[in-house]
């Protein structure tokens, strides 16, 4: 680089310019004067010349030095003045910068890092707004702060958009679940669903096919209802299992979405025209892993992800409301009265109190600090989850709700079934009229291998799940019915524990054995559909277990008067045998029942009546996976909007579960350690692992948990017995004869991990 280049690089103001040059200049005269008056040419004119020019640019120089000395000082002072009122947040102090120089380049970078937080303050002001539009451009790629906050507002943004989804589709499945209760007639309900669902998502035409295997040999997908541009089109129309995309969608039970349709596939018609749709959806209708019908829905417009969700959430209800209404049709046909479905399903549920909170819409001054800025963003953050967790709590609750209502209706008309009626005279019969046929060297024979089995199977199974020891001679019945039927249809039963159901006939010729035959593989089949752990017929007056599907080893005791009289079994038995209500339906709350190898066991019981006689009693035993499959969205937590640490589970009076916990599932391993932390036993933490279950082991004693069984509703942030902070959202179970709650929960951790993340980018 030259001395020419060097010298233009250099940006100085031309009065420094002057001064750079004066002051050699000075240096130069006064050395001269100096050099003559140490020469004695002093005393010549040129020498006083010299000395003069010399002491004249000295205090000419002096002057000009201290006027730009000044006028520097005041610059630096109104820029010090400047980046004192930007850091205490204010950004209205703006510098005149003067000239091309350094002390110029300085107030114009002032002036744009005041413009850009101004700028970056408005834009945030919007945000907490609700504008969730606001435009903001960052500087450049550097810029850490601009591009941070594009990120929050892309992602308060994008947990608004779920969360229209979500109380879109809460407020629908709310609205169906009315629809579903107000129509006794399956045609008006048919259509009335169609017509609903074509409307809530604003399709063009709907149908709905329902399996019937009626009509013809062969079984056939029925059109029971259809909408098209609000006009209902009385049709007749009828589809074979595996023809068209209808017959194999039923095949195959997954929902099928197509986006190009054949021009033969469907007209859209209205008093416009006629139109090919673009789109059509297809949903069968499933209960557990058996599909009864078909919803077919076509559009104009492609259907979201969380409108094919919706309907697939609502095909479940629709399903189970199907079989409850061909359940009540079958019993009219069998007891051939001419009155309308005895009692449709009641729904105990209660409305959702939706008392969504508007976010705060308060900020102040955000970009005054940082950390005032992220402390309001997890105040929005956590109403936000609170709503969403509010959101789910309440769907769960109203599922939980109606499948509980479902059993009672169920158990109800299973009771007043012909069927079922003549099943419970029978057995009945042929109960005490068995031990007549055996001689006493038989029974001698049949009690040792009843006994075997208690020692070989029964108790070592036992003894894996209690941390008491059991023995074979406290459990073995000394009643000789139940030691002749225990060996017909246990011990000497060739199928292994568990699948002893499987055994229809066993073939000694006896009147019980017959009766046996007849009724049992239609008690199995309704046992696997609706997924009961068991079903049970009992004689009201002896309190004697005259059938039971599953065959454990309290199958032909008397739970009146024998071994399990104290079980909550016996309990809700002796009350059904005492009760004179004909109406009567008792449930009765989870305890662990020995013949379940201590697993938690729940039931229901109603009287049988034969005219105005009571001649039986009938029990279901509470299915447990199905409850945990409702809670659990079959373990879909996720995709429920619970992430992953999310989760939904009731708790009982006592403080202990009535569900099983996600970890427990997802990371057993994980789970029982941090059982183990929190202060639970070894022989309770070996207790959950072998039975693989939550209900009754484990506590949750939260102030929520106590809240909600005191009838209330809301949402807190608490500190589990692992030390982990959560958000839960609570609220009680209406449901007859319990007193249960139901809360959804997150760990704090997971809500706000995206702010989290955010802030410490910005750190």
């Amino acid at each position: 680089m030259t001395l020419y280049s060097f010298i233009r690089n250099l940006k100085l103001s031309p009065q420094l310019w002057f001064a750079l040059v004066l002051f050699p200049t000075f240096l130069l005269l006064t050395w001269f004067g100096l050099i003559s008056y140490k020469e004695g040419i002093l005393i010549t004119e040129h020498g006083n010349w010299l000395m003069l020019t010399s002491i004249l640019c000295l205090i000419f120089y002096i002057g000009i030095a201290a006027f730009y000395i000044k006028k520097i000082t005041n610059r630096l002072s109104n820029t010090k003045k400047a980046i004192q009122a930007l850091s205490a947040g204010d950004f209205n102090q703006t510098l005149q910068p003067e000239g091309n120089n350094e002390l110029a380049d300085i107030e114009i970078a002032v002036n744009t890092i005041a413009n850009q937080l101004a700028q970056a303050s408005h834009f945030t002001e919007n945000i907490g707004n609700g504008n969730s539009d606001a435009v903001f451009t960052p500087v450049g790629q550097s810029d850490i702060l601009g591009h941070s906050l594009l990120k929050m507002r892309d992602n308060l943004a994008s947990m608004k958009r779920e969360e229209l989804k979500r109380n879109w589709a809460t407020e629908g499945l709310a609205k169906f679940v009315e629809i579903l209760r107000m129509h006794e007639n399956i045609k008006d309900l048919s259509n009335e669903i169609v017509k609903n669902l074509v409307q809530t998502l604003n399709a063009t035409q709907g149908a709905l096919f329902l399996l019937n295997t009626e009509k013809s040999q062969e079984p056939i997908l029925e059109m029971t209802g259809c909408y098209a541009y609000k006009r209902t089109k009385h049709l007749t129309h009828e589809i074979a299992v595996g023809q068209g995309l209808v017959g194999q969608t039923y095949l195959e039970k997954e929902t099928l979405y197509l986006k190009e349709i054949p021009e033969d596939f469907v007209r859209i018609t209205s008093g416009l025209g006629d139109a090919n749709p673009r789109n059509i959806l297809l949903v069968p209708l499933k209960v557990n892993n058996d599909t009864i019908g078909i919803v077919e829905l076509a559009s104009f417009h492609e259907f979201e992800k969380h409108e094919i969700a919706f309907v697939e959430k609502l095909g479940e209800n629709i399903a189970h409301t199907v079989i409850a209404f061909r359940i009540n049709q079958h019993t009219k046909v069998l007891l051939k009265e001419s009155q309308e479905q005895a009692e449709r399903m009641r729904s105990q549920e209660e409305e959702l109190r939706q008392n969504q909170e508007e976010l705060q819409a308060t900020q102040e001054e955000i970009s005054r600090r940082y950390n005032s800025l992220f402390q309001q963003l997890h105040e929005l953050n956590y109403q936000s989850r609170f709503e969403q967790l509010r959101s789910i709590t309440s769907t769960k609750k109203r599922n939980i709700e109606y499948y509980f209502d479902i059993i009672r209706s169920q158990i109800q008309t299973f009771a007043e079934n012909k069927m079922l009626i003549s099943a419970v005279k029978e057995f009945k019969s042929a109960f005490y009229d068995i031990q007549k046929t055996v001689s006493d060297a038989e029974l001698e024979q049949m009690k040792r291998s009843v006994k075997g089995y208690y020692i070989d199977e029964f108790i070592p199974r036992l003894n894996d799940n209690t941390s008491q020891q059991a023995f074979a001679g406290e459990y073995l019945p000394d009643q000789k019915t139940a030691l002749i039927l225990q060996y017909h249809y246990i011990s000497n039963n060739t199928h292994p524990t568990g699948q002893k159901s499987l055994l229809d006939n066993v073939g000694d010729n006896s009147e019980y054995s017959r009766i046996h035959a007849h009724y049992h593989p239609v008690m199995r089949s309704f046992l696997e559909k609706f997924g009961y752990y068991d079903i049970f017929l009992i004689d009201p007056e002896t309190g004697d277990m005259l059938y039971s599907v599953f065959k454990e080893v309290d199958f032909a005791t008397s739970l009146t008067t024998g071994l399990y009289h104290t079980t909550n079994f016996g309990t809700v038995v002796k009350e059904a045998v005492q009760s004179t209500d004909r109406n009567f339906v008792k449930l009765i709350d989870f305890e662990p029942y020995d013949p379940s190898y201590k697993a938690p066991a729940s039931f229901i019981a109603c009287p049988v009546y034969d005219n105005d006689q009571k001649v039986g009693i009938l029990v279901f035993q509470m299915p447990i996976n199905k409850i945990n499959q409702i809670l659990t969205g079959d373990n879909k937590w996720r995709e429920d909007g619970l992430g992953d640490s999310g989760e939904t589970f009731i708790v009982g009076s006592d403080y202990k579960l009535r569900s099983i916990v996600r970890e427990l599932i997802e990371n057993e391993a994980e789970h029982l350690a941090s059982l183990r932390k929190a202060g639970y036993s070894d022989t309770l933490i070996r207790q959950i692992q072998k039975s693989n279950t939550s209900i009754l082991l484990e506590e949750m004693k939260l102030d929520s948990v106590t809240q909600a069984l005191q009838g209330k509703t809301g949402t807190q942030i608490e500190t589990n017995l692992q030390h982990e902070k959560m958000l839960n959202a609570y609220a009680p179970l209406e449901i007859l004869d319990v007193n249960w709650m139901i809360m959804s929960t997150m760990k704090e951790e997971e809500a706000s991990m995206r702010i989290n993340r955010l802030k410490e980018n910005n750190i």
